[in-house]
Order: structure tokens, then C-alpha cells, then sequence
């Protein structure tokens, strides 16, 4: 069980110095993303370049997410075997001690792993929090709060209100509200910060802005409406598009211009101020 706030500590720090969390996704085991000698030295640099927290894919048999670019890196990481994944998790936390690290959780991440193992798994690795795409199945916002570790359960266009206040109440820190259907979608930015200004406005809860977001633009869009954004498909993207030995700095290029987009100017800020 984690002994330290270090999600609690990463939003206080941002609000203090007015900029929103910058969550990068990665899926443990993929090739892309790590090299045999060192697989997770792409983690460490997208830290180093300014991410925030770190959101991680654990591998499994049955896992198949609906996004392509996700989907594509859980086909490449078939080889690794769960067991291992968790492993590099705890590498990491040894690398990283101050660093937030969530693991996204499908059904399917449940059924293949059983529920007291993956709570027992993240307790071992030190785990901060499970995001919760399906926070109404076998393993719920409520039974991962009571095992310690942050819940942040996914908000979809399609939660009602009443379900809405529950996961609200179950999620420690913030939920994970969904601003696309799927991950890796085209977002058009002036209604993606619309959408996460009306959703600022009914939450009870700081939430996390995700799906479909690709650049600055898109990221300064919502940043005045959300605790943090999350990234992922679109770091995939660009590493497809980079040779193997220039991905660790091109993604760090990238991760920069992301991070500078979280900070918001004067307008922003106020903007932010008089939603809540």
C-alpha cells in the first residue's frame, strides 16, 4: 500500500505554479518504447522532459483496447508477460520515487489477472492508482480505495449524473473524464474546451482530460477546465514516425512542447478561477 500522497503532491505543486498535470501513457513491454538494453529508458526521458505522472498498459492475453495506436502496442508487447510488466514497474518506482504511476485497467486486465492479484501486484510494485475504464465491473472505484491506492474511474458522454457523483465520490484525487469515444480519434479543440468547460462546471471532482488530444493546441484548449491531460496514442504516432535511435529525444522534444501547453496564462488562470 503506498505510504505517499505522491498523486495529492503533484496536483498540489501544480496548482501552486498554475499549470495542470501532463499524464504520458506508455504500454509496458512494447518494443517501440523501450530498447532490450535498457526498456525503460523511454519512461525515464519522458519524465525528464516534463510529464508529470506516468500511466502504463499492463499486457495480458485477453486485453484488446479499441484504439489503434494503443491496440497496435499491445500486439507488440505480447511477449511480455505480465509477470515482467509488473516487474518493470517496480524498476521504475526504484528509478523514480517521487513519480506517480497509474496502471490503466481493462475488463479484460481483470479477468486474465484476477482482482487480488492486480491489487496485490500493485501494492508490491508501489503502484499510486488504477484508472478504471470499466469502474462498474468486477473491480470497482470503491474496493481499490479500500485496498490504498487512488481510483480514477473513467467518465463517459454516456454517465449519468447520479452515477457520475458515485465514482466521483469513490475516485481519492480526480476521475478520468473522456473528451472522444476512443483514444487516438481527431479532436476539434474549440469543441473539446467547451466540453470540458461544461464538465468542470457539473463535476464535484477535479477530473483528468483525455482521448483524442494530439498537440498544444488541443492541450491548451481544455487546460483551463481540467486537473491534468492525458497523452498517448499521439506519442505512438510519432515514434512510428522516428528511427529507432532518435525516439528517446524526439519524444522528449515532444513531451516539452506538451508540458509548456499545461501552463496557463493570466486569462487561462482566470478563466479556471471562475469555474470553480
Amino acid at each position: 500500500m503506498p505510504t505517499l500522497d505522491r498523486v495529492g503532491d503533484r496536483l498540489r505543486r501544480a496548482e501552486t505554479r498554475g499549470e495542470r498535470l501532463l499524464v504520458v501513457y506508455l504500454t509496458l513491454g512494447d518494443p517501440v518504447t523501450g530498447s532490450p538494453a535498457d526498456p525503460l529508458e523511454l519512461a525515464e526521458a519522458v519524465v525528464a522532459a516534463g510529464a508529470d505522472v506516468l500511466e502504463f498498459g499492463i499486457p495480458t492475453a485477453g486485453t484488446r483496447p479499441r484504439g489503434a495506436d494503443i491496440a497496435a502496442s499491445f500486439d507488440r508487447a505480447r511477449s511480455c508477460a505480465p509477470e515482467r510488466a509488473w516487474e518493470l514497474v517496480g524498476e521504475l518506482r526504484t528509478r523514480l520515487p517521487q513519480v506517480p504511476l497509474l496502471a490503466l485497467v481493462y475488463p479484460s486486465t481483470v479477468t486474465d489477472l484476477g482482482a487480488d492479484r492486480l491489487l496485490e501486484w500493485s501494492d508490491k510494485s508501489e503502484l499510486d492508482g488504477l484508472v478504471l475504464t470499466d469502474p462498474a465491473g468486477r473491480l470497482t472505484a470503491d474496493r481499490v480505495a479500500a485496498a490504498g491506492l487512488s481510483a480514477v474511474p473513467l467518465l463517459t458522454a454516456a454517465t449519468g449524473p447520479a452515477r457520475r457523483r458515485e465514482l466521483e465520490d469513490a475516485a481519492r484525487h480526480f476521475t478520468y473524464q473522456a473528451l472522444a469515444e476512443r483514444t487516438g480519434v481527431r479532436l476539434d479543440p474549440v469543441e473539446a474546451g467547451r466540453f470540458a468547460e461544461a464538465a468542470a462546471r457539473e463535476a464535484t471532482k477535479p477530473f483528468l482530460g483525455g482521448f483524442g488530444l494530439r498537440d498544444e493546441h488541443d492541450i491548451r484548449a481544455v487546460a483551463p477546465h481540467v486537473a491534468g491531460v492525458v497523452v498517448g496514442s499521439e506519442l505512438y504516432r510519432g515514434l512510428a514516425r522516428t528511427a529507432p535511435a532518435a525516439r528517446v529525444a524526439a519524444a522528449g522534444d515532444t513531451v516539452r512542447r506538451w508540458k509548456a501547453a499545461t501552463i496557463l496564462s493570466g486569462s487561462a488562470r482566470s478563466r479556471s478561477a471562475h469555474a470553480r
